[in-house]
């Protein structure tokens, strides 16, 4: 059980400069194996005297100042206050409903500070990741999956970001599902980055989602934030999905985490034309399983779903596409957007004659209308 006590003593180390994750983490396995072996060994943190601490670990003069350094509970009491909200608060590794997943890479955080529901956390954990500049058909692509994967009962993890993030974020909360998305922040979890999202934020916290942070209430975003974010959004997931990314992007970085914590890697293949596509066919040249739909991502899962009825009209929109001929104009739109007289150069039709036919494909769901023309979907 976490107790005030507990967290203090938890806090106070976590803020000694110095010591980060990997160390501390190692303490606390330390503690646990400890006990094992000695009846006389601290149960908890809360039990060990100095010499326990050194023994543990830490170094002499980190023990020192941990014991004498009042500076050091700075900021604890109004922490306290805050997480006697309701549906907001803290979580210490090794303690439930700390995730397993997550508590078993070397360098876990020590503390994760949530706002709304924490039983966000007991559904399998999908991560769908990818570029901030993604191209609007991967947008859809990812909201439709997203939803369809959340109705099968996915939870999707991603890091609140514009782009793929957000896309991934909206379709699980407009899947209608509770607890079918996690957004894991590099910011305090009182605070959004970017300010766009906020009414995302919201959405996700009003819908039985769950917003998660190593960041304490208040911490504003800073660059070195994300990359570290990007380890619990691996790190809390059965499998990590790349929709878009550029060759040297923190979606690759995220990518690689996972692959090296043993979890399964998805890529969704693209225009060849298209910059966005080179990082998930790297990936794929690596080993990740090329996948076209969640019906591809679950049968790689080999997940049951909630509802049959769901689950076949998940199935049924991933290959509807697939068993009937492409129309010929579709074929003359790019993945990326294609200005209308451009196209209507390469189908040799006037404006006036390409536009209804143009309307009719994207009302047929083959093409996107965006700025600077359409793009195609499938």
């Amino acid at each position: 059980m976490l107790t005030d006590e507990l967290l203090l003593a938890w806090w106070r180390l976590r803020r000694l400069s110095g010591i980060g994750n990997i160390a501390l983490n190692d303490i606390r396995q330390n503690l646990a194996s400890a006990h094992h072996f000695a009846d006389q060994a601290p149960k908890q943190l809360t039990d060990a005297s100095l010499d326990d601490l050194i023994r543990l670990g830490l170094p002499v003069t980190k023990a020192e100042q941990y014991f004498n350094d009042e500076a050091l509970s700075a900021g604890f009491e109004a922490l306290i206050k805050w997480c006697a909200v309701e549906h907001q608060g803290v979580l210490l590794a090794g303690i439930p409903p700390y995730p397993e997943a997550l508590a078993s890479l070397r360098d876990a955080p020590t503390l994760l500070w949530y706002r709304g529901d924490l039983n966000s956390l007991n559904a399998p954990m999908l991560a769908i990741v990818g570029s901030r500049g993604a191209t609007p058909a991967a947008l859809e692509w990812t909201r439709q999956t997203a939803a369809s994967l959340a109705e099968a009962g996915l939870c999707i993890v991603s890091g609140l970001a514009l782009g793929i993030d957000g896309a991934a974020h909206a379709g699980a909360v407009l899947s209608g599902q509770s607890n079918s998305t996690v957004a894991v922040m590099g910011t305090g979890p009182d605070l959004v980055y970017p300010a766009r999202h906020r009414q995302l934020a919201q959405d996700i916290y009003h819908s039985g989602g769950l917003l998660l942070t190593e960041f304490a209430p208040g911490t504003k975003a800073q660059a070195r934030h994300f990359p570290s974010r990007n380890r619990i959004i691996s790190g809390l997931s059965i499998a990590t999905l790349v929709v878009e990314a550029g060759i040297r992007s923190g979606t690759m970085i995220t990518a690689r985490m996972a692959a090296d914590h043993g979890r399964d890697v998805f890529a969704l293949p693209g225009a060849i034309a298209n910059p966005m596509s080179k990082g998930p066919h790297q990936l794929i040249r690596e080993g990740a399983l090329l996948v076209e739909s969640a019906k591809d991502i679950l049968e790689a899962l080999s997940l049951s779903v909630n509802s049959p009825a769901s689950t076949s009209d998940l199935f049924d929109q991933s290959t509807d596409k697939k068993t009937v001929d492409i129309p010929p104009l579709v074929t003359l739109v790019d993945y990326t957007p294609t200005a209308v007289d451009v196209i209507a150069i390469r189908s040799e039709y006037s404006i006036a004659e390409l536009m209804p036919q143009l309307l009719q494909l994207e009302l047929d769901g083959w093409l996107l209308q965006v700025p600077g023309g359409y793009c195609r979907t499938t």
